[in-house]
């Protein structure tokens, strides 16, 4: 065998990873630009994301980008809407979510086969001002799934392909932490279904008309012009219990 034949070779053997997969398809997809590692961003306030493409996915046309506050075990959030694969830097609100575990996840595909790619840096969030704002638009589900076997998100960006439009959204089971999820009480089953310990009210009292008074004040003739008297007690008494 040729010496170039067997340089060849030993490149090929190289570029296989243990299992058959080739190192080059696991070639990182973008690098992250910013937020930059050990950033600090303040709650509350506008943040960058913005990446450059390295290895994408030829099918690819639009990318998304999700928040883990844990390090990357957990990824809740959504801070993007799905973007057209020509913008790569986008401007959003920095959850109120404290740590120093924060991390990216960009996620590159075209809605029906989508690959993502963690990137490594960890910037940090502090707590700051975040009054006076829009209140999210709730949802009865969560959103989409980060990757496969994840909950959906609980928090996510909604807007246009260009960036535009842009609204955030709340599931209705809002977490008290991202590792632990309580479901929400829905504050209308009461009246549907009322508690066991509730107390019946008794109806109210109805006037009844007093044909003698009502002809002394010049009124007119009640059996001609007033309606036949109503018992409403019935409906009150329902909605009481």
């Amino acid at each position: 065998m040729s010496p170039h034949r067997r340089t060849g070779w030993l490149l090929a053997l190289a570029l296989l990873a243990p299992g058959g997969r080739s190192l080059a398809a696991e070639a990182p997809l973008a690098r992250l630009l910013s937020p930059a590692p050990g950033q600090e961003l303040t709650a509350g306030t506008e943040a960058v994301v913005e990446w450059e493409g390295l290895n994408l996915p030829p099918h690819a046309h639009e990318w998304e980008a999700f928040l883990s506050v844990d390090g990357g075990k957990t990824w809740p959030l959504r801070i993007t809407p799905h973007l057209d694969l020509s913008i790569r830097r986008f401007t959003f609100r920095v959850p109120d979510l404290p740590t120093r575990e924060a991390r990216l996840m960009l996620r590159f595909g075209d809605e029906q086969r989508e690959v993502g790619m963690e990137a490594p840096q960890r910037f940090a969030i502090r707590p700051g001002q975040v009054g006076g704002m829009l209140p999210p638009r709730r949802s009865f589900s969560r959103g989409e799934r980060p990757r496969e076997g994840d909950r959906g998100v609980a928090f996510w960006v909604e807007g246009s392909r260009q960036g535009g439009r842009l609204r955030e959204v709340a599931a209705f089971d809002p977490p008290d932490s991202f590792s632990e999820v309580r479901r929400a009480r829905l504050p209308w089953l009461p009246l549907l279904w009322p508690a066991t310990d509730r107390h019946v009210l008794p109806p109210p009292a109805v006037a009844e008309v007093d044909r003698k008074a009502g002809l002394a004040a010049g009124a007119r003739d009640p059996s001609s012009s007033l309606p036949a008297p109503v018992d409403v007690r019935l409906l009150t008494h329902r909605w009481n219990e």
